[in-house]
Order: structure tokens, then sequence, then C-alpha cells
């Protein structure tokens, strides 16, 4: 009776023996393969619902990626326009000053004979400046950005695309910055170009004012009587103050910019803690567990 009783109970421990040892095995190999990829979740059947929460922080944490590299590459862009809108104000602030020097009565031909010619200096960098390129493309051409936008004197260019029309030179080049949001991130050549005068009537354009001012300054074209230089020197003062306020929206560009990088960067931190709640191990938890699970293995086996 006993005989029967010791068998029966060898055969019940062996076979809870051969299910246990596998298990244990199992989860040896489980919790090793999660130390050493310090995830939780290596496939989907580890656990469905969280691999699902991962792979779809995964794929919002590349589109994140892509726009930022979209915001920052715009940003490197406005940055320049804004670098060129500066130094365009402060040329029309020398020109300014320059024409209030030749509209003293005290100043000879000769003396306004150079001023003029520094004006001509002036106008050749601000039409360099209106050239300018970032990156190989140029800053204030529209969405024509692979022309030259405009010709030595500051008119647009005659070339094709653009044959000479500013309105070839009016496109927006936009950036997305958000969820189904775009930002137009330049200022057009023709915006740039072109203003109103403070006297009303049809647009000017800021080398023509630079134009008017040296035509009114140079003594070879005022035979006679001293010129009245105060008109021309109206027309800069007002293309001045268009150039600063180019700079402005430039500078608000700027501003949106930044707060839509704070914005992305943002969702991406929260993508990412997110992916890592769902998907990484906790190596304290997982090395005791591994501890425990190889001293029930021995213990089994013994």
């Amino acid at each position: 009776m006993a005989n029967v009783s010791i068998a029966s109970n060898s055969s019940v421990y062996s076979g809870v023996i051969s299910d246990e040892v596998p298990r244990l095995q199992r989860d040896i190999s489980r919790l090793r393969e999660q130390i050493s990829s310090g995830k939780r979740i290596n496939r989907p059947s580890d656990d469905p619902s969280s691999f699902a929460t991962a792979e779809r922080m995964k794929t919002l944490g590349n589109q994140l990626a892509r726009r930022e590299e979209s915001i920052a590459s715009a940003r490197t862009f406005v940055d320049r326009t804004q670098q060129e809108l500066d130094g365009l104000a402060d040329l029309f602030t020398k020109a300014r000053e320059d024409g209030v020097r030749a509209a003293d009565d005290t100043r000879s031909a000769d003396d306004r004979a150079a001023i003029a010619n520094e004006l001509r200096s002036i106008k050749g960098e601000v039409v360099d400046r209106m050239n300018s390129t970032q990156d190989g493309e140029y800053i204030f051409a529209g969405n024509r950005t692979d022309t030259q936008p405009f010709g030595a004197d500051g008119s647009a260019n005659d070339a094709a695309p653009i044959n000479g029309s500013l309105d070839a030179l009016d496109g927006d080049r936009t950036r997305p910055i958000g969820k189904n949001q775009d930002l137009t991130v330049n200022v057009d050549g023709k915006a740039l170009a072109q203003y109103d005068t403070a006297a009303g009537g049809d647009p000017e354009t800021i080398t023509g004012a630079l134009d008017n001012l040296i035509n009114a300054v140079d003594p070879k074209d005022n035979t006679g009587s001293d010129p009245d230089i105060r008109p021309a020197l109206g027309e800069v003062e007002d293309a001045l103050d268009h150039v600063i306020s180019k700079g402005s929206e430039a500078g608000t560009i700027g501003r949106r910019l930044s707060t839509a990088q704070e914005q992305v960067e943002a969702a991406s931190l929260e993508a990412n803690e997110r992916r890592s709640d769902a998907e990484d191990t906790d190596l304290a938890t997982a090395i005791s567990e591994l501890q425990q699970r190889q001293t029930q293995l021995q213990a089994a086996f013994q």
C-alpha cells in the first residue's frame, strides 16, 4: 500500500516538474532578452496592446522628426532673410543721411557729385542684397528660387521666367509647422521691391527711390539753380520705412517658427515617453525576476 502511494506521488511530482522546467526556461530566456535589449516588448506576441502603442508612438515620432527638420531649415532661411533686410535698412538709413548732407545749401557741386557717387555705391549694395542666396536659393525670388530675381538696375530680371515682371516674384514659400498647418516663410521679391508712397498714387520701387535721390543730388543732372532734394529724400524715407516693415514681418515669421519648434519638441518628448512606457523594461525588476527564476529552476532540477 505504501509502495503504491510512493509511486503515485512520484508520478505526480514528475508531471509537475516536466511542466515547471520548460516554463522557467522560457521565462529565463525572455528576461535575458529583455535585459540585453533594454526592452520589455521585442515582438507583438510579448504584449500585443503595448506593442501596438509603441509602434504608433514610433510612427508619430518619425513624423515629428521630419517636421522638426523642416522647421529648422525654414528657420535658417528666415534668419538669413532677417539679416538681409536689416542690412537693407542700414543702407537706406545711410542713403537718407547722404541725402540730408546733400540738401545742405553750403554744399558745392563737387560735394554733391561725391555724395551722388556714394549713393550709387549704396544702390549697388542694395541690389546685391536683393539678390542674396541661402543654400543656393535666391531669398527674394518668390517661389522661383533658382532664378536671380533682380537686374543690375534693381528692376525685375528681364530673363525668363521672370521676364521683367515683379508679379513673377510674388510667390510664397510655405513649410508645414503643425498638423494641417502651413506657414509662409518668405518675403517675396515684389513685396520687398515695391511700396506705396506716403503721398499716395502708384506704387514706387525702393531702387527707384534711390535713383531719384541720385538724380536730384548729382550736379550733372541739375544745371543752373540748386535742386530741391527734399521730394526725393522723402521717397527714400518712405522706402526705408517699407524695408523696416518687411524686417518686422520676417521677425514675426521667425517667432512663429520658434513657437512651432517648441511645440514639436514637446510633442516628440511626449511620444518618446509613451513609447518608452509601452516597450522599455525596468532593468532592476527584470534582473531580480531573472535571479528568482534561476533559483526556482535550480530547485526544480534538485
